[in-house]
């Protein structure tokens, strides 16, 4: 044998079995990808036939809804007929909405007109059938003769029970284009078919398109007659020779079927060839071309996730693959989840709307009784001017002078409710604690009500407690509850009522009770009496005069303090009765006596009022005039520190917000000063915030005085009793 046979046999020898090898294994990769695509294809069609039952469920559900309206229970047809024809024009996918009776007799069709003679001919009775005796909605086949010729439709029922028992049959006939959406998704391949048959065997949609109506091909229907699932190879309608997977839905009956030809199917085996030549090579780029077709398993259901992202929100389920990949049906049901919440969020939001637009009502309401309110006292004060300037005696100055100081303390009592109800509602109203009998609080709080209880010639009966009650809290404050209680009870009792105010120990509390024979109010709104911003009846709130503030106060303070207050009432006309619970202190021990103090006599002192509003500075610098004090005053803040440096005062009232040079930059400008060494500066200002404190104290003032100011503040600071920084007033209103 020559040595060429010899090698030439041994290449033999060691190709044969590489060639074998590699037809072995080709053939191996190809049936296993032959069957991983009529997998992936039959997944495709799993999928799209739920889509195709979710655009089915949404009509069925549509119309359930439409068959709970009130007309349909009443039998009001001519209502219902209203409705209906209002409804299918939202309907963008609805050829008509029908109203049958159990028979199939037409009883309403939304395109005719109410009263004309309606077709007693039910098309496809058979459909009709399941919903009356299996009370359960039912799908059509399409409807593409007569009348439907020109609009093919699908009819969808539901039936309409009552008692159990079916009354009527809701029919929608839909349009088929309403699914050439699904197939619009689907993004199906030149060359290749799909399409969507119904229980008859009408197309209802199809790409590459036909008419709907017309019949599916003779392969495919009796294909889909053999199985509810299957693949097979035939021909299409055009005669295209394909390999076909198909899914019949159990809900509907209807088929999808997905053709591909049979050149794509077996362009795998003429690559065999090549793999058989290429030996590995081959074998290694079919590995990754399997690689390839095994990720294109995961990324579809992924782009379909991707896609039912864009929808969340509109309903509980917006994604629904069919894949079997654990992570990707983990990540559907977290969409799904999420579009969840999202729909759940949406109702809170409208309920939050809706809950804001009520409250802005009640606002727009007080801000016109704020309005009405404060123009109250001004008329007055307007017309005690007038009789001033025409008639000057002491007798009418007096009383005028009464009258006018009467409105002044009224404004300045609407102003301080509003800022009381403020500082709580931004948490900065501060309380001083102290161990405090509940007995000094009834009688301080009695003594505050007493004008507008004479006023009405109120009968006050007062029961305290056989032993003394305290507890830990603001004086002023809880005075201010059993105040604001006191004057409505007044406000709202006639003339001549009686008011009761009892304290007692209940267990671990100490109550104050405070009831009168007054309009009363309806037991339902106990809660909403103590709301900002609501009144129950505007018109006797705007008689009693007020904001209607004060028990929103005393519910604010009286939680601030630990306890809570209850309003009782057994109708209009029948009083009413508030009660407030507050936490029991033990008695606090003995305390000696302090001296009160002195006021200071004034000894002419050298006053300078500095303020950029000019009524306000000179009829201060007339006061403390009248009060024997030396006064200058100024508008400007540098003409007031040309003057200091002339006039040398011991006292200097500064407004803080003046143009040019501010309150603060005087006061700097006149602490700096070598003869002001004695000089005391007090803050002049409608600012009393902790903040406004702070920052007054920060600059050197000694007091700091809140707008506006009684007669009695001004002089004591004048006379320069208080050494340090504080909301200067001596006459707090409980």
């Amino acid at each position: 044998m020559r040595l060429r046979t010899s090698l030439f046999i041994l290449l033999l020898a060691t190709a044969i079995p590489l060639a074998v090898f590699s037809v072995l294994v080709s053939s191996a990769l190809l049936q296993q990808q032959y069957e991983s695509y009529v997998s992936a294809i039959k997944d495709r069609n799993r999928a799209f036939m739920t889509a195709v039952d979710a655009e089915v469920n949404g009509h069925i559900t549509t119309l359930l809804a439409i068959a709970g309206l009130p007309s349909l229970a009443q039998d009001n047809l001519q209502g219902f007929h209203a409705q209906a024809k209002a409804i299918l024009a939202t309907q963008s996918d609805w050829l008509n909405l029908i109203l049958l009776s159990p028979d199939g007799r037409h009883v309403v069709n939304a395109l005719v007109p109410w009263g004309v003679q309606l077709n007693v001919t039910t098309l496809q009775p058979e459909s009709l059938l399941p919903v009356v005796r299996e009370k359960r909605a039912a799908v059509g086949s399409v409807l593409a003769g007569g009348a439907f010729r020109q609009l093919p439709g699908i009819p969808i029922r539901v039936p309409v029970l009552r008692n159990g028992e079916v009354v009527y049959v809701l029919t929608a006939i839909v349009k088929p284009a309403a699914f050439d959406r699904l197939f619009a998704r689907q993004d199906v391949p030149s060359g290749w078919a799909s399409g969507l048959v119904d229980a008859n065997g009408n197309f209802i949609a199809r790409v590459p398109a036909r008419p709907p109506g017309s019949k599916a091909s003779e392969a495919f229907l009796a294909a889909v007659k053999s199985a509810d699932e299957g693949w097979y190879r035939g021909k299409t309608v055009e005669g295209l020779d394909t390999y076909t997977a198909f899914t019949v839905s159990r809900q509907t009956g209807w088929a999808v079927g997905f053709a591909i030809p049979t050149d794509l199917v077996y362009g795998p085996v003429r690559r065999a060839a090549f793999i058989a030549v290429g030996g590995l090579l081959v074998v290694l780029a079919l590995a990754m071309g399997l690689a390839l077709w095994l990720s294109r398993r995961i990324t579809r259901p992924m782009a379909q996730l991707a896609d039912a992202a864009g929808t969340m929100g509109h309903s509980g389920t917006v994604a629904s693959t069919g894949t079997r990949l654990r992570e990707l049906a983990e990540l559907e049901h977290s969409l799904n989840s999420a579009s969840a919440g999202i729909l759940a969020r949406d109702r809170e939001l409208r309920q939050q709307a809706s809950d804001l637009q009520a409250a802005d009502a009640h606002k727009r309401q007080f801000l016109a009784v704020l309005s009405h309110e404060l123009r109250n006292p001004l008329a007055p004060l307007l017309n005690g001017l007038a009789i001033l300037k025409l008639r000057n005696d002491p007798q009418t100055a007096t009383r005028t002078h009464a009258m006018m100081e009467r409105q002044i303390a009224q404004l300045r009592r609407l102003i301080d409710d509003l800022l009381d109800v403020s500082r709580i509602d931004r948490g900065k109203l501060e309380l001083r604690m102290e161990r405090v009998a509940i007995d000094a609080v009834v009688r301080a709080a009695i003594e505050t009500a007493k004008p507008v209880l004479e006023a009405k010639q109120h009968a006050l009966v007062v029961r305290y407690a056989r032993q003394p009650l305290y507890v830990e809290g603001d004086a002023v404050r809880l005075g201010q509850v059993v105040a604001n209680l006191l004057n409505n009870a007044a406000k709202f009792t006639p003339a001549n009522g009686r008011i009761d105010i009892e304290t007692r120990a209940e267990g671990p509390e100490a109550v104050v009770c405070v009831r009168d024979s007054g309009i009363g109010f309806p037991p339902e709104d106990r809660g909403r009496i103590f709301e900002s911003f609501v009144q129950l009846d505007t018109s006797r709130s705007q008689a009693a005069g007020g904001l209607g503030l004060g028990l929103t106060l005393v519910r604010a303070l009286v939680q601030m303090h630990g306890g809570r207050v209850e309003a009782q009432s057994e109708g209009s006309g029948r009083g009413a009765q508030f009660t407030v619970h507050l936490p029991l202190a033990d008695a606090p021990e003995a305390l000696a006596p302090t001296a009160p103090a002195m006021a200071a006599p004034n000894n002419a002192r050298r006053i300078l009022v500095v303020d950029d509003n000019v009524d306000a500075a000179d009829t201060l610098a007339d006061l403390l005039r009248l009060e024997g004090f030396e006064v200058r005053k100024c508008y400007h803040g540098t003409d007031a520190l040309a003057l200091a440096r002339e006039f040398h005062p011991d006292v200097a009232f500064l407004d803080l917000n003046m143009p040019g040079m501010s309150g603060f930059a005087l006061a700097q400008a006149l602490r700096a000063e070598r003869w002001a060494s004695d000089l005391r500066l007090v803050a002049l200002t409608g600012m009393g915030q902790k903040t406004d404190i702070e920052a007054t104290r920060a600059a050197g003032f000694h007091a700091h005085v809140t707008k506006p100011a009684s007669a009695d503040e001004l002089r004591r600071v004048a006379n320069g009793l208080e050494a340090d920084v504080l909301p200067f007033k001596a006459d707090r209103r409980p």
